[in-house]
């Protein structure tokens, strides 16, 4: 997920207004390894909470129904695990939808190697963002058009964004903003409000305790 700046008008403003401050629309996207849009989600108001978004979409349906997705699970710790999509914390844990473990200051080992290896990973999603914003500087500093061609614009930012990568034109550093930790949305930690076990819960505990026989070195 991310926001995009709109400028929307007077009487809608209320449904875009953000807790940054500013006026946005949101853009869920799935994304490959080589930061391109598998599906995109444009045009919800901020108003629209991030799991909302994701369990009204056509991306959950057809997650649903794909059988591909089953047939090429894989065993860790005896438990048959099929190919997933990472999130963050914002989105509700479910066999189809991997999120951190929950904060907490007692976290096992294995919940925090869990929640580390899940974090790097979505580094590839959150660099896709960036290099969609440094592309096409109108999403990354705010689109001032008219609201009802917000969706169409981003949209074609998207396809664009798709085919360069295709070419080979990459983002050269000098396009980005400077590395730094976490973004603010990344490290906001979202409440659990369900702490029902569910596939999901079988499938994080699995993989933690996998990942735990073999915990990434790290550099303090």
């Amino acid at each position: 997920m991310d926001d995009i700046e709109v400028k929307p008008k007077k009487e809608d403003a209320v449904d875009y207004y953000n807790y940054k401050g500013w006026y946005s629309v949101v853009l869920l996207a799935l994304v490959d390894s080589r930061y391109r849009f598998l599906y995109i989600n444009v045009g919800s108001p901020r108003r629209c909470n991030d799991s909302g978004i994701y369990e009204s979409s056509s991306l959950k349906a057809e997650l649903l129904r794909c059988k591909l997705l089953y047939d090429q699970r894989k065993s860790f710790n005896n438990v048959e695990i099929p190919l997933v999509i990472i999130a963050d914390s914002a989105f509700r844990l479910s066999r189809n939808v991997l999120k951190p473990f929950p904060f907490n200051v007692e976290s096992t080992a294995a919940q925090r190697e869990f929640n580390y290896r899940l974090s790097r990973c979505r580094r590839v999603v959150e660099n896709a963002f960036g290099y969609l914003k440094a592309r096409f500087r109108r999403i990354g500093k705010g689109l001032d058009n008219r609201i009802d061609n917000t969706n169409a614009l981003i949209k074609a930012c998207c396809v664009l964004h798709n085919f360069l990568i295709s070419q080979r034109a990459y983002i050269t550093d000098t396009w980005l903003p400077d590395p730094g930790s976490m973004t603010e949305e990344q490290s906001r930690v979202v409440p659990l409000n369900e702490r029902r076990l569910n596939l999901g819960d079988c499938y994080r505990n699995a993989l933690s305790q996998h990942f735990a026989q073999d915990p990434i070195q790290t550099s303090i």
